[in-house]
């Protein structure tokens, strides 16, 4: 998206930069950047977006019922 609209787009320097950036706001002393206690993390990277909403919805159901 960034090359059609004629931005310098290097795949590297981006995710440094996006890590770089969650470090920081992770670290930060006034209201660091975490989850919430009771938050889901979901691994999202090797799944289909189908995939990702069939697991959302199940974690949705299970959290309803629980």
């Amino acid at each position: 998206q960034l090359k059609e609209k004629g931005f310098d787009a290097n795949l590297r320097r981006l995710l440094d930069e996006i890590r770089d950036r969650d470090a920081r706001d992770a670290a930060r002393a006034a209201s660091p950047l975490k989850p919430a206690a009771d938050a889901c993390i979901l691994d999202t990277s090797s799944l289909s977006i189908f995939d990702v909403v069939d697991r959302i919805y199940s974690l949705l159901r299970e959290r309803l019922a629980g």
